[in-house]
């Protein structure tokens, strides 16, 4: 077994119980060596000095090696022996509780960080990580409170800035999300989390400058990280440049043929810039690798309405929103297809559907308006094309406002919604 995304903070949370341990010059010998790069000879001395007299420390300082190492088995037994020992050591503790995170282990990770912070109720690193735990379990207000926390112990570090940015995004509240995402780089203007976290909101926000902006620095950064430079080519994708977009999702493909998600990303925006061949091949890719999902068969289907072959877009549509009933652009799509095909009654049933998955969809009422229109229902075809006027007008979104930089952020003029 071994640790999976471990927070680094393991070693680090013993330093304190180091420094009361400096006179014993085995464990001196030991830590020395783990901090000039010679792991096996430290484990060597700590083995042989745990085999004279066992010790708390030892045992604590054994197990944060073996987590740097990724030995998930062994690190626990020793982190387990140490606590049995000495069981106050809240560093170990901490050190528990990520090994369990890391291996994911959630349920028993937030019971050892309960612990850590019973015992010492301002270590701000298991208020964050019992935080971060808390928020993928739904636990928002719980998490928010550890965060309001940490943020005071922490007050020039980004990351509870960072995770309750996260929590208010998660509630809908996006602008402030995003005063606090801002906030953060202000404290932190070169972090690719907080540079890329912005960019994200940004781009969730129409505010694609900033989104590109944003990612560009993170990407230059961290040059090869593929969280990024997929953001980062969507963000492409949202100011329509098309080819810078398929440029990074094609070496990212070329990084990693086998992941579904990016030969789907590549195929739609081949599709966008109008590369129909290019685009069904990455498609057909993606479906090869992940036959479950709905969103390549959707643009499949667009492809071959473009290629003439409604016949064989209406099957596509059909599968996607049998698979999907929740997938309105699906609804539309196939609605306009039976629209083309002059079967006006079955056209009207999928645009229906599509307007009430999506009632602020200008397509979807304009749709249903012209086949309203066909089926000489003149009043609600005329009701439904005001609203599809009106919602086209409210949609005209200034793309191009840019944000303040942090510091004048409280000054900006805020976008039209």
């Amino acid at each position: 077994m071994r640790c999976r995304q471990i927070p680094p903070f393991c070693l680090l949370s013993l330093v304190p119980f180091f420094v009361i341990r400096a006179q014993d010059p085995t464990f001196t010998k030991a830590f020395a060596l783990y901090n000039a790069g010679s792991i096996t000879e430290a484990k060597s001395v700590l083995t042989s000095a745990l085999k004279a007299k066992p010790t708390a420390l030892d045992y604590s300082l054994l197990g944060s090696i073996e987590i740097q190492q990724g030995d998930a088995a062994s690190a626990e037994r020793h982190l387990r022996a140490a606590l049995d020992l000495q069981p106050g050591l809240s560093g170990t503790r901490y050190s528990l509780a990520t090994l369990l995170e890391g291996t994911a282990r959630p349920v028993e990770a937030k019971q050892q960080l309960e612990k850590v912070i019973a015992a010492d109720p301002k270590h701000a690193e298991a208020l964050l990580s019992l935080a971060r735990l808390e928020t993928a379990d739904h636990q928002l207000a719980n998490s928010r409170n550890h965060l309001e926390r940490a943020e005071k112990l922490l007050p020039k570090d980004q990351r509870p800035l960072l995770a309750l940015a996260r929590i208010e995004n998660i509630n809908g509240r996006r602008e402030a999300a995003l005063a606090l995402a801002l906030k953060a780089k202000a404290l932190a203007p070169d972090d690719p989390s907080v540079l890329y976290a912005t960019g994200v909101l940004c781009m969730e926000m129409d505010l694609f400058n900033d989104a590109n902006a944003n990612l560009d620095k993170a990407a230059q950064i961290e040059p090869d990280n593929p969280i990024t430079l997929y953001a980062l080519a969507s963000a492409r994708v949202s100011k329509r440049d098309y080819p810078a977009a398929i440029k990074i999702f094609q070496t990212l493909h070329n990084t990693n043929p086998a992941d579904a998600q990016v030969a789907y990303a590549l195929g739609a925006t081949y599709y966008l810039e109008g590369d129909y061949p290019a685009a069904k091949t990455s498609l057909e890719k993606s479906i090869e690798l992940r036959p479950a999902q709905v969103e390549s068969y959707y643009y499949l289907g667009l492809i071959a309405d473009h290629q003439g072959n409604i016949h064989k877009s209406v099957e596509l549509l059909k599968l996607v929103v049998n698979r999907q009933p929740s997938h309105a652009q699906g609804h539309i799509a196939l609605g306009m297809e039976y629209r083309a095909l002059n079967q006006p009654d079955a056209a009207k049933r999928e645009l229906e559907i599509a307007v009430r998955l999506s009632p602020d969809s200008q397509k979807a009422h304009y749709q249903l308006g012209l086949v309203l229109g066909i089926l000489q229902k003149t009043e609600e075809a005329h009701s439904e094309l005001q609203i599809a006027s009106r919602l086209r007008n409210s949609s005209d979104v200034n793309v191009n406002w840019e944000l303040a930089s942090p510091s004048n952020a409280a000054n900006a003029k805020k976008p039209r919604n």
